[in-house]
């Protein structure tokens, strides 16, 4: 075990330690060597700066991961639907620790998830999700697929709640705003009829208040028991002020009611709110084709024959059966067969590695060529699931930031209710009466009513979300466009992001016939580097027999000729003559990366194919337009310095992070956010974390599952432009949301002097939030423009 300290961050170093000749010190992992060396860089003040900065958060990590919980503790991840602020995290985290038997609980409503440390002697696992749904939340296990019937409720509520409010205000038009401008209604009513109609409005707003209002109630009596006052207290305020004054003159045997304030009010942030989630719900519909890629059950060989068991259900020593094509499910050694493995998605790595009895595998990749029999380790592994966990665990330890309307909740509930009392007291004093003075009180509650407010966020963000899609841009939350509205630093996973992920022929050689040769024979390998060498010409019109397909290689008869085509040591092996030239090309391209091929017969290899990754097409252009936009880039790779040259030389990136592994790239991201705000673009399960460790996680082109959970926005397609049109998405999201807030406090800034003047009754009031609302809504509706 070293006993040495990284010469950044201070950690304990592995043994042997990472070093680098060119670089003093030894480091925990190739990010803190790679940052070390940027540092150098850096004038002595700024360079400081973040190393002091590097030691305050190791300590604060420390000290959290220090802390005093009982040894038999256990921890699990939940997903909980309903969260939507920072009232809601905190909310969550209380009522948890009520429970006997939870520790604590860290909950994020950015990734609506929640973290639970519990004793498992005192309450089991299966039961945390009922602990946790409680006043509306719906807590299920990540794992699960998400069944709750949270959709039917909402349209259900709407549904009742838009019936008797049509009903209600249909009375209104009727019976009561007739007698507020002249007296009489269209149908002439006596006292105590009209006092009927008024107890059939009182029993409708009594249904729309408290059913089709309870989620609005519900998070404002949340926001209440944690001592966070968020928009839901802004709104129940004015609705149920409402609803009471009317209750009250109901009982007195009064004509002046306001219970059509309170169906407005409830009615037009429900389905402002609802428009919200029915865009969600259309996201995570089609997010949801990306999610079922885990790997879930395994083909193990028992007793003589072969069976299908459940990930948990492998026993240590299991041989478990992969066949070409798939993904191997766990950890392990090979036993017996030889074959190809894609890692791309998991180490980063586009080249595929043959594997023979002996090697190890790791869960995730993916067996391009032959069967394997791999033999489980004493502990049952998964890469995956262990690179799952990772990720849950980052993403649930970061607390969602309170919404920009919920910030100025804090604010504006008490001085709306100061300016409340106020006015009665005001107009009381004055020599009003009483229930003239309650009224007037009234109307400045009832124009103060956030409905514009309440409407700004949630409109503007279902817009976003609306318009993305269409551009085949999935935000996973709507939070994002009000959390991040920028990235100073855009850092990209080479492989698959801005290269193709997929591997070409890049050099053809210099023998006509040998390439024909080789496609001829390469047509019946499955290998992924003989799918580069078939691709542009499927076809050829030489007979192949004999075919034989190696790890390294294949062989068959083309005009008489035995002919191999593989890696050169193999075919220098068997007795073919490499020249001194072909052996500098070979070198030359594995220098840069790519895989030399050998095409040979009758002892000769006659041709050398290269075959390698490529640089997206639009990559050039687009990197240019990140740097017009006052953005830095980053790129990392597993390649080494001078594979990555071509790439440097020709993206001119401003950070470049080479022999980067799957491991480091968090590292790499923590260190780079010192220096600002940090997005990272990556299509596999090896940027996981660095995914989710980023400020803005993007999971762009051939995703996996895994990435796609890490990240807040996900872009299953090949167009890097799209990349900004998400920041375009998130810009214009925000400016639509400071435009909305802007014009509700115009409107508040206008009336609400009216109100405490008196001038204003709460009939007028409501007509004048309504109008407010309109239009909030008609500047959320307008299509945004995401073209580059």
């Amino acid at each position: 075990m070293s006993k040495s300290s990284c010469t950044l961050c201070g950690l304990p170093t592995p043994d042997p330690p990472i070093t680098d000749e060119g670089t003093e010190g030894t480091f925990c992992c190739s990010g803190c060597l790679q940052v070390y060396q940027l540092l150098q860089e850096m004038n002595d003040e700024q360079a400081q700066k973040v190393r002091n900065e590097t030691i305050r958060r190791r300590h604060k990590e420390w000290q959290e991961e220090t802390e005093v919980l009982p040894e038999s503790y256990e921890e699990t991840f939940l997903k909980v639907e309903g969260m939507h602020c920072a009232t809601c995290e905190s909310f969550i985290e209380s009522i948890s620790r009520r429970e006997p038997g939870i520790y604590k609980s860290e909950a994020s409503y950015a990734t609506e998830m929640v973290k639970v440390f519990y004793d498992p002697e005192q309450i089991n696992k299966e039961e945390l999700p009922g602990v946790i749904s409680k006043m509306g939340y719906q807590a299920y296990p990540t794992e699960s697929k998400n069944s709750s019937n949270n959709e039917v409720n909402t349209v259900g509520r709407l549904v009742i709640g838009g019936f008797f409010s049509i009903i209600g205000l249909l009375n209104y038009i009727l019976f009561l705003y007739p007698t507020y401008l002249n007296g009489e209604g269209f149908i002439p009513l006596r006292p105590e009829e009209l006092h009927y109609f008024i107890s059939n409005i009182f029993v409708m707003t009594s249904i729309v208040l408290f059913y089709t209002g309870f989620p609005i109630l519900r998070g404002a009596w949340v926001s209440l028991s944690v001592m966070k006052p968020n928009m839901d207290l802004l709104i129940s305020i004015a609705a149920i002020s409402a609803y009471l004054f009317s209750t009250g003159a109901l009982l007195t045997g009064s004509t002046i009611v306001y219970f059509d304030v309170t169906m407005a009010i409830v009615m037009v942030v429900s389905i402002g709110n609802y428009y919200e989630s029915r865009i969600k719900t259309e996201k995570n519909s089609l997010l949801a084709q990306l999610m079922d890629k885990r790997i879930k059950k395994a083909r193990v060989q028992r007793n003589g024959s072969i069976i299908s068991v459940e990930l948990d259900e492998l026993l240590p020593g299991d041989h478990v059966i992969v066949k070409a094509g798939e993904r191997i499910p766990v950890d392990g050694k090979i036993i017996a067969g030889k074959g190809v493995v894609n890692e791309a998605l998991i180490t980063g790595e586009s080249v595929p590695i043959s594997k023979r009895p002996g090697d190890r595998v790791v869960s995730g990749t993916i067996l391009t060529q032959h069967a394997l029999t791999i033999a489980t380790d004493p502990q049952i592994k998964s890469t995956v699931e262990q690179l799952i966990n990772l990720m849950w665990d980052i993403q649930a330890s970061r607390s969602g930031k309170q919404r920009l309307v919920d910030q100025i909740s804090v604010y504006f509930i008490p001085g709306v209710l100061f300016l409340g009392f106020a006015t009665f007291f005001y107009h009381f004093i004055d020599g009003s009466t009483f229930t003239s003075a309650v009224l007037s009180a009234l109307a400045v509650l009832i124009v103060s009513c956030p409905c514009a407010l309440g409407l700004a966020t949630p409109l503007a963000v279902a817009s976003g979300l609306r318009d993305s899609l269409k551009n085949n841009i999935i935000f996973k939350t709507g939070a994002i466009f009000e959390e991040q509205g920028k990235a100073d630093i855009l850092a990209f996973d080479k492989t698959g992001t801005l290269t193709t992920g997929q591997m070409h022929l890049l050099d053809e050689g210099q023998n006509e016939k040998a390439l024909t040769y080789a496609r001829a024979l390469e047509q019946y390998s499955s290998h992924p580097l003989a799918e580069a060498i078939v691709r542009d010409h499927p076809d050829t019109n030489f007979a192949v027999d004999n075919f034989l397909s190696y790890s390294t290689g294949v062989s068959g008869t083309i005009e008489g000729n035995i002919v191999h085509v593989g890696q050169p040591e193999w075919l220098s092996e068997r007795g073919f003559n490499v020249s001194d030239n072909q052996w500098n090309l070979i070198k030359n391209a594995r220098r840069n990366g790519h895989v030399p091929t050998g095409v040979a017969w009758q002892g000769t290899v006659h041709s050398i194919l290269v075959i390698g990754d490529q640089i997206r097409e639009d990559a050039e252009l687009f990197i240019h337009s990140v740097k017009k936009q006052n953005r830095q880039v980053a790129i990392i790779t597993g390649d080494s310095k001078m594979a990555a040259h071509p790439i440097q030389e020709k993206l001119k990136p401003d950070y470049l992070f080479t022999g980067a592994r799957p491991e480091s790239k968090t590292e790499i991201i923590h260190k780079l956010k010192k220096f600002g705000t940090v997005a990272m673009i990556g299509d596999g399960s090896n940027d996981a974390l660095a995914l989710a460790e980023a400020d803005v996680g993007i999971a762009f082109g051939d995703l996996t599952a895994i990435a796609a959970e890490s990240s807040q926005i996900v872009i299953p397609g090949n167009r890097l432009q799209q990349i900004l049109m998400a920041f375009q998405a998130i810009k214009q999201t925000r400016f639509r949301i400071r435009q909305n807030l802007g014009w509700a406090f115009l409107y508040n800034i206008t009336t609400i002097p009216l109100a405490i003047a008196g001038l204003i009754n709460p009939l007028f009031a409501a007509l004048a939030m309504a109008g407010s609302s309109l239009m909030v809504v008609a500047n959320s509706s307008r299509k945004m423009k995401l073209g580059i």
